[in-house]
């Protein structure tokens, strides 16, 4: 019972603005894609930027996924950001924001695979270009979120920093919804510069974790699965 109360506290204190964000997975087939990217961008883009000015969101983005990480046919995924649970479980789209563009004419031909909603419990803030996400369901859960907090944030900022590794980004999430017992309860995503960033940071060879780190007890069995998505393009 302490663990749980003290798992409770930790959430609720760990921004004094907590943020909200889902990722939807779709599916878009080959000879969709072309398509599919080009009224993403142009038009519903234009959406999103429309509800952000009204304060309805704070995030949209587009991503499509490198390689086929994963055992599904997802290719792209959206991330939204939300200024409150309010307004992520209430999201409206207005197709008055499309201005001329008929919103049938505007269909984006994708299908969702699945949508995963977040609290953001910290995040470093960059203008990535590649992102790794990260998802993990670590034996224990509160001592992963506090030593990302205390041990690993301050790691990544210094990083980041420094201008020696690529990264650009750092930020970590609470799965809210959906979960289970076989589903990940929290995700952490780096963000880089290159491909190849992203790719040399998955390079284990001569990698060893900061002073203090106890990962290895409260996540023994490591992250459940990495991905790297290409950003093409980002409203906020």
């Amino acid at each position: 019972m302490k663990k749980i109360i003290f798992l409770l506290a930790l959430l609720l204190a760990s921004t004094i603005q907590a943020q909200y964000y889902y990722i939807m997975y779709v599916s878009v087939a080959p000879e969709d894609v072309a398509e599919f990217e080009r009224k993403e961008m142009d038009y519903w883009s234009e959406v999103a930027k429309s509800r952000i000015e009204k304060g309805d969101q704070s995030l949209w983005a587009l991503m499509r996924k490198v390689g086929t990480a994963g055992n599904n046919n997802v290719n792209y995924a959206f991330v939204n950001g939300f200024p409150s649970i309010e307004k992520m479980a209430n999201p409206s789209w207005d197709g008055s924001s499309l201005g001329n563009v008929n919103p049938s004419d505007a269909a984006s031909p994708y299908e969702i695979y699945e949508l995963h909603n977040y609290k953001i419990l910290n995040s470093l803030n960059g203008d990535g270009k590649f992102y790794i996400f990260n998802y993990a369901r670590p034996k224990n859960l509160s001592g992963f979120i506090s030593e990302n907090q205390k041990i690993w944030m301050p790691y990544h900022k210094r990083n980041i920093a420094s201008g020696n590794t690529g990264m650009t980004d750092w930020g970590m999430g609470y799965r809210m919804y959906p979960a289970g017992q076989n589903e990940s309860t929290v995700m952490t995503w780096d963000g880089f510069a290159t491909l190849e960033d992203a790719m040399k940071a998955l390079d284990v060879q001569d990698w060893t974790p900061p002073k203090g780190s106890k990962m290895s007890q409260y996540d023994p069995d490591g992250f459940r699965l990495r991905v790297i998505w290409e950003q093409l393009k980002v409203v906020q």
